[in-house]
C-alpha cells in the first residue's frame, strides 16, 4: 500500500484553499486546546528515494509526553505539496507553516488550524528569480527566509569548442531574501564565487551552498565542492584538502567573499538540516558534513585556529559521517545524527544520535534502540531546554525522544508519544 491510498482523503492541489477535518474515528484528532504551549508539527515522508509525499499534522506538547499517546497518519494528514521532499519552517508561535517546493519552484504560506487543518495563505513562484525549480532555502529569522542556488560552466579556451584546453569551471551564486509576511523576494543578487585559482586550475568548483547564518551582519554559507577531470572531461572524485565558507553582506548580499582553514577537510553545506548554530557569546560552530564527523568554530569573522577541530568520529570509536546536520540546544550542548559507515552509506538504515559538547569537546553515542535512517532528516524542536526528535524505524514505529542535555548518559533521554509511519518506506522528517 502506498501514500496515495493511505492519504486518499486529504490530497489538495498547491492552490487549494480548503481545510480538512476529521472525522471521530481519526486517531491523532484534536479539538481546541487548553495546552500553554505553541503547537507543534509532526512530519512525514513517504519515501527514501526520488519523489515524495510530504504530510504534516499539528500537535500539542502535553500529547509529544504522554505516552499512552499514538500517531499515525493512516488516514490522516495535510499533503504538503512537493516535487519532492517538502522543505518546512514554521513560526516561532507555531502558527504558520512556511514550505519550499523543491522542484515545483514554488514557496507557500500555510496557516495552521487544528490537527490536518491548514489553510493555504500565499504562495510565490520563485524560478523567474532564481533562474531554476529547485533551489534551496533556509528560514534566516522571524521575518525573512534566504533562496539560495549554484549554476557551474565549464570554460575552455575556444568557448565553442570543448576539445580545446579546458581552463577553469565558473560557479554562479544567485541569492535572494523572502519577505515571509508577505511571501515576496525583496534583494536578490548573483555574482560568480570567489574562486581559488590553484583550486581552479585543478578542476575544483563549489557547486552548492547551504544553511547560512547571520553574524554582525553578514551571511555565512556553507560550500560543497566538486572536481573536474579534464583528461576524462568527467567529474571527477572531490578529495578535500580544506573547508571553505561562503561570506556576503546582509542583507544588501554584496560584498562577497569565503573564509578557509585546512584543519578540516570536507563540505560544510549540509543536506536539509541546519549545520551552524551561534552559540550564546555570538560564536559560530560548524559541522562537517563530508568525511569524518568533526565541528569547526567560527569566530570574529574566521576560523578559530585556536580551537582547532573537534573530531566526533575519533572519539566514536567507528567510521562516522555527519552529512546532514545539527541541532543545538544551548550552553554547547547539542545533537547530530550521525552515519555509522563501516556498516553502510546513506541508503542504509544505520545511523545514530550522539550527544555532542562543542566546548569540551565530548561525544557520547545515545542508546536509541532503533534502526535509524535519518538522511532527510531536517528538524527537532527545542522544548523547555530539552530537545524533542521524532523518531521511527524506517517504515515501522518510534517515538518521540525527549533529550536531556544535562544529563552525559547515553541513556539520557525519555520517550513520549508513539509514532507509526503507516507504510514501509515512510519515515519521520522532523517535528517542526
Amino acid at each position: 500500500m502506498n501514500f496515495k491510498n493511505l492519504f486518499r482523503f486529504t490530497f489538495i492541489s498547491a492552490l487549494s484553499l480548503a481545510t480538512f477535518s476529521c472525522s471521530e474515528d481519526d486517531v491523532p484528532s484534536s479539538g481546541p486546546s487548553e495546552s500553554n504551549y505553541r503547537p507543534y508539527h509532526l512530519v512525514i515522508g513517504s519515501s527514501p528515494t526520488g519523489e515524495s509525499e510530504t504530510y504534516t499534522q499539528g500537535v500539542t506538547v502535553e500529547d509529544l509526553n504522554n505516552p499512552d499517546k499514538t500517531f499515525t497518519f493512516s488516514g490522516f494528514g495535510k499533503e504538503i505539496p512537493s516535487t519532492r521532499t517538502a522543505r518546512l519552517y514554521t513560526s516561532d508561535d507555531g502558527e504558520t507553516v512556511y514550505n519550499l517546493n523543491y522542484g515545483g519552484g514554488d514557496i507557500a504560506k500555510y496557516d495552521y488550524v487544528s490537527g490536518q487543518n491548514y489553510d493555504l495563505l500565499l504562495t510565490t513562484d520563485i524560478q523567474a528569480v532564481m533562474g531554476t525549480a529547485y533551489p534551496r532555502w533556509t528560514k534566516i529569522d522571524e521575518n525573512y527566509a534566504m533562496l539560495h542556488n549554484v549554476t557551474t560552466e565549464n570554460i575552455y579556451e575556444n568557448p565553442e569548442d570543448e576539445t580545446s584546453p579546458y581552463i577553469k569551471t565558473t560557479a554562479t551564486v544567485t541569492l535572494a531574501r523572502v519577505d515571509l509576511n508577505t511571501m515576496t523576494v525583496l534583494e536578490n543578487s548573483s555574482f560568480e564565487f570567489p574562486y581559488s585559482e590553484d583550486e581552479s586550475t585543478e578542476g575544483i568548483y563549489a557547486f552548492r551552498i547551504d544553511a547560512p547564518v547571520i553574524t554582525n551582519g553578514k551571511l555565512y554559507y556553507g560550500v560543497a565542492k566538486r572536481f573536474y577531470d579534464a583528461l576524462t572531461g568527467e567529474r571527477g572524485t572531490m578529495v578535500y584538502d580544506n573547508i571553505e565558507t561562503l561570506v556576503v553582506d546582509y542583507p544588501s548580499l554584496e560584498n562577497e567573499t569565503t573564509i578557509t582553514s585546512t584543519l578540516a577537510q570536507g563540505s560544510t553545506n549540509g543536506y536539509r538540516t541546519p549545520v551552524s548554530h551561534k552559540d550564546e557569546s555570538g560564536d559560530t560552530y560548524q559541522l562537517v558534513t563530508s568525511g569524518d564527523a568533526s565541528i569547526m568554530k567560527i569566530s570574529n569573522g574566521a576560523y578559530d585556529t585556536a580551537y582547532g577541530k573537534f573530531d566526533i568520529k575519533s572519539l566514536l570509536g567507528y567510521n562516522a559521517e555527519a552529512n546532514t546536520g545539527w541541532f543545538y540546544v544551548g550552553n554547547g550542548i547539542g545533537y547530530v545524527p550521525v552515519l555509522n559507515t563501516d556498516l553502510g552509506d546513506n541508503a542504509s538504515s544505520n545511523w545514530d544520535i550522539v550527544r555532542i559538547d562543542v566546548y569540551n569537546k565530548t561525544a557520547v553515542k545515545m542508546n536509541i534502540p532503533l534502526d535509524l535512517w535519518l538522511r532527510q532528516y531536517q528538524w527537532a524542536s527545542v522544548i523547555d531546554g530539552k530537545l524533542y526528535m521524532a523518531l521511527a524505524s524506517l517504515g515501522g514505529v518510534g517515538n518521540v525522544y525527549i533529550f536531556d542535555p544535562n544529563s552525559t548518559s547515553p541513556d539520557g533521554y525519555t520517550t513520549g508519544a508513539t509514532l507509526e509511519t503507516g507504510t514501509t518506506d515512510a519515515s519521520y522528517i522532523g517535528l517542526f
